[in-house]
């Protein structure tokens, strides 16, 4: 999936996404008017959330959807899907590790490992999205 940002700051999100701890005043970091691959999805709460490389030191992470418009809704083909009751992050779409706990955590905390698996994983739905993209041309 291909995604622009539309804003990057917090002044209007929707009421849910505040709940979760940000606020009017938030900055992300993302360049408005650029465009972004997701490489995961997860509902935090009731917010749903896109895995991205940011511009924040090159690494990915997760920002509330409102923030973007869909520009290519095409999914990667090797994407899964699972969902978990009663928690924080009730469901996650992405590729086969990104559901594992340990992996989704580790990712956030920056751990090595976690971020080898996720540019190889970004490598092959890049290539992916390429490939889609020189058929529809």
């Amino acid at each position: 999936m291909k995604i622009l940002c539309k804003e990057n700051t917090g002044l209007n999100l929707l009421e849910t996404t505040y709940e979760i701890g940000y606020t009017k005043e938030t900055v992300f970091g993302l360049d408005k008017n650029k465009n972004y691959t997701i490489y995961g999805i997860c509902q935090w709460r009731k917010s749903l959330h896109f895995l991205i490389m940011g511009e924040e030191g090159n690494f990915p992470s997760w920002y509330p959807a409102e923030l973007f418009n869909v520009i290519d809704n095409m999914l990667p083909l090797e994407w899964y899907f699972d969902y978990y009751v009663g928690r924080d992050i009730s469901a996650v779409w992405g590729y086969k590790e990104l559901l594992d706990d340990n992996h989704f955590d580790e990712l956030m905390e920056r751990n090595k490992d976690a971020v080898k698996v996720f540019l190889k994983r970004k490598q092959e739905i890049d290539e992916l999205l390429d490939c889609h993209n020189q058929q529809q041309s």
